[in-house]
């Protein structure tokens, strides 16, 4: 094998040479790596269109290292192409420390899923990061330019929005009168663009002005659903009801639901995404008046550098105008969980369903948002599952399965299941039952269907609302935003039933028409 060595050297030579226009190729200092260029960066792509044309012969000795001969000829699932790339760009970042076209996008998805300095220190060492003191430079690069598009997009049509965050800093701290916290709290804010907005519509003095001649909402007018919100509420539950059945029963996997579809109300456009522009994270705590004031002065006047008479006459949304959607989830089945609790004595109590379920982590007042939502969705399946077997006509779900029921047959099913598991019939007051002749014979009452019917009623609205939320279709929300005002008022929960109650006015009394379609374009993006 005489000519190895010089093969061996033609092929060194010929990937060295080639190697040197790659490097360019990958070339770029900190100030290339903009948010522009990371929202569009793609490791393959980029390297299938500008690296790999000028090193064919080394990416195919890395692809021929990288697979055996069987697994070339049959293994058509795993791909080996990101590998070989991220080995190309390690080369080229051994060859110059410019190279940064992978190595600094790679260090930002470490460091913002919680990698260690020492982690990424020991990446930089083998170049598939840049060094920690590069990462820091580079954070700040990217702050201020996200920073100068928020300057941009401030005088236009906007909304923003603030939340705390607590960041923990090191449990080993000096034990000493002035100590550094182990967490520091402070004050998160984004800036979202408004799809079509229009700077005339966010004028403040025609808002100022309908005040003095709103008057005060009525349920009848304002709080109670109408007859439309009411039928489409009632068609969205059929389809939750029948879904749970085509969802959990196997028989059903095959079933045609294209005429079983959920209807859209106000929902936004499909692939829309809204713009985010991140604004610094301030130290200033926001749960007091006087923290929030702080805060919308520090985001406005310190950081998007306005001056007080440009805000003087413009009306800014904010989710403050508003009840965050998932607080209202949360506080949705928490009030719940309170109504329903019961003992595990009480058929048809949440504690009873939570002890069959070996839940009984979630007894406590406030249990884990996601566990307890997900286990209430399993209790509402498993009653509707139940009520399906009862109602459907035939011995079994695999039996009616077999019948091919037609989609207008199951609707009816599920209008009888809503009617009959999921409308309990009001008890009398008591002021009737103290009026009611001791010579009536009182009928007996299923106490335990009485209580999933209740049950069954309220966990509809919880599937309705996250169903809602996660389809981006704010009509369905304002549907049973009543309802939901009711609900909480019913629990005791008084101050969310309030700030529905004052979100309601401010729509339909205070905001302009203008106004408030583009606030609540924006709102039901969160």
């Amino acid at each position: 094998m005489w000519f190895h060595p010089h093969a061996v050297t033609y092929v060194c030579e010929t990937v060295s040479a080639k190697m040197d226009a790659v490097k360019e190729d990958l070339r770029g200092t900190l100030d290339s790596v903009t948010p522009e260029f990371l929202s569009t960066w793609d490791l393959n792509s980029m390297m299938r269109d500008m690296v790999v044309p000028k090193v064919p012969v080394l990416q195919s000795i890395l692809r021929r290292a990288a697979q055996t001969d069987r697994a070339v000829a049959k293994n058509k699932i795993k791909d080996c192409s990101t590998a070989c790339n991220v080995i190309i760009t390690q080369l080229a970042s051994q060859r110059s420390h410019h190279s940064l076209f992978l190595a600094a996008p790679f260090t930002l998805f470490l460091w913002t899923n919680g990698a260690s300095r020492q982690t990424i220190e020991a990446l930089y060492k083998c170049s598939l990061c840049i060094s920690f003191t590069s990462l820091l430079t580079l954070l700040e690069k990217l702050a201020a330019r996200c920073l100068e598009h928020a300057r941009q997009l401030v005088r236009q049509p906007h909304v923003m929005c603030y939340d705390n965050i607590n960041i923990s800093t090191s449990i080993f701290v000096e034990q000493r009168p002035d100590a550094p916290a182990k967490v520091q709290s402070g004050t998160f804010a984004i800036l979202y663009e408004v799809r079509n907005g229009n700077p005339d519509y966010m004028h403040l003095l025609p808002m100022l002005n309908r005040p003095l001649h709103a008057t005060e909402i009525s349920f009848s007018s304002d709080v109670r659903p109408t007859f439309d919100q009411m039928h489409s509420f009632q068609y969205q539950l059929r389809i939750h009801v029948i879904e749970i059945l085509l969802d959990n029963c196997s028989n059903f996997s095959d079933y045609d639901r294209s005429t079983l579809r959920h209807g859209e109300r106000h929902k936004m456009p499909r692939g829309y995404w809204t713009k985010q522009f991140p604004l610094r994270t301030s130290t200033i705590d926001e749960s007091s008046i006087t923290g929030n004031i702080a805060v919308i002065n520090d985001v406005y006047i310190n950081q998007l550098q306005m001056k007080h008479h440009e805000l003087s006459d413009r009306a800014i949304p904010i989710i403050q105008l508003g009840f965050g959607l998932f607080h209202l989830c949360l506080n949705l089945v928490w009030a719940l969980l309170h109504v329903h609790r019961g003992s595990i004595h009480q058929i048809g109590s949440l504690s009873y369903f939570f002890t069959l379920l070996d839940r009984t982590q979630l007894g406590c007042e406030h249990p884990d948002y996601h566990t307890l939502l997900a286990t209430l969705m399993q209790i509402l399946q498993g009653i509707v599952v139940n009520a399906w077997r009862k109602e459907c006509g035939h011995v079994s779900l695999a039996v009616f399965a077999s019948s091919d029921p037609t989609a207008d047959k199951l609707l009816e099913i599920a209008d009888k299941i809503l009617i009959t598991h999921a409308t309990p019939v009001h008890e009398p007051s008591k002021k009737k039952r103290n009026h009611a002749t001791l010579f009536e014979d009182s009928e007996p009452t299923d106490t335990a269907h009485h209580n999933l019917q209740l049950l069954t009623r309220d966990l509809l609205y919880v599937l309705e609302l996250t169903s809602a939320i996660s389809h981006g279709d704010w009509g369905c929300i304002e549907d049973i935003l009543g309802n939901l005002a009711m609900i909480f008022r019913g629990a005791g929960s008084n101050n969310y039933c309030s700030e529905i109650l004052h979100f309601l006015f401010n729509l339909k009394k205070i905001w302009t028409p203008e106004f408030a379609c583009d606030f609540i374009f924006t709102f039901r993006l969160f």
